[in-house]
């Protein structure tokens, strides 16, 4: 069964970060042939030195997967978007010969509007949806460090599409617990709850995820809860109880971890500033919605 699965799909996976390399290096590590688009350091690292997972309280492994610059005239059925929102216009010249109508292209950038970003940089496709939950970090090009046992992908495609199904079959049996649905609307907000609050705290103050957790929760409530209150201004049922899931999810991530927007925010380099605290900014005055802390938090690291 597996291996007729696997023998299907034609998969390739954008963004050799801490996200699409693990993806990466756990499809190839139960013999899936997947293509990786990686640039720069991340490509020549992989290509000369293959590419390694430090595992959570399990065995590291590395693998040595097919990694090109850009794909071909061959096309794909499914292709992951691994990338930075704000490196689509790139990830998406690097695929645009790879695909056709029926290509079900996945994003996995956290933030909202994602889908819609995309559709402005490809051709014809099926655009669908993805949320990967997981805590892991980039150590240098070529080397993910997993920082929890924590993962759960979520795809979705708003009509019905065989290949969607499919590919959640091959995800699980490669040991990646994953689950496929129409719409990700709700989920993608109760995810970045978390991923928003933490990364702009983490970026503010320059502080692990612990440090905000332990030092800054009261602040960290009330920018959820600000949060939240653009959510329900959107018709999107974020309710306390996400809050408090929320609140419980921080309690659980190790002291040290650091957000990648906080990093990136450091090494002045692009970063998710504008998807993870601009939006909510943007969106909170144009329902005429408080946001204060969101607020002055956006205004003070515009000007870093």
């Amino acid at each position: 069964m597996k291996e007729q699965i696997m023998s299907t799909l034609k998969i390739a996976i954008v963004g050799a970060g801490a996200v699409g390399g693990y993806l990466t290096a756990k499809l190839v590590q139960n013999d899936y042939d997947v293509t990786l688009v990686a640039v720069g350091k991340h490509f020549n690292a992989i290509r000369e030195n293959g590419l390694h997972v430090i595992e959570y309280k399990q065995n590291n492994f590395s693998v040595d997967p097919y990694v090109v610059e850009h794909l071909n005239g061959e096309i794909y059925d499914i292709i992951f978007i691994a990338t930075k929102s704000c490196d689509y216009k790139s990830a998406c010249k690097s695929i645009e010969n790879a695909l056709d109508k029926n290509t079900l292209i996945i994003p996995l950038s956290d933030g909202i509007g994602v889908t819609t970003s995309l559709k402005s940089y490809l051709p014809p496709c099926v655009i669908g949806d993805g949320l990967i939950h997981i805590i892991s970090e980039l150590q240098s090009p070529g080397v993910v460090v997993r920082k929890s046992f924590t993962f759960y992908l979520q795809i979705a495609c708003p009509q019905e599409n065989l290949n969607l199904k499919i590919l959640e079959q091959l995800l699980n049996h490669c040991d990646l617990r994953t689950t496929s649905a129409k719409s990700l609307r709700y989920d993608r907000w109760r995810k970045y709850l978390f991923t928003s609050s933490m990364s702009v705290l983490t970026t503010y103050f320059d502080k692990p995820m612990g440090y905000i957790f332990k030092e800054q929760l009261e602040l960290m409530l009330d920018v959820v809860m600000e949060i939240k209150k653009v959510a329900n201004a959107k018709d999107v049922d974020i309710t306390n109880e996400d809050i408090e899931k929320t609140i419980k999810q921080a309690s659980h991530v190790e002291y040290e971890t650091k957000t990648a927007m906080q990093v990136e925010f450091k090494n002045n380099r692009k970063s998710e500033f504008d998807l993870l605290i601009g939006y909510v900014v943007r969106e909170a005055n144009h329902f005429n919605i408080a946001v204060p802390q969101m607020e002055k938090i956006y205004n003070e690291l515009a000007k870093k």
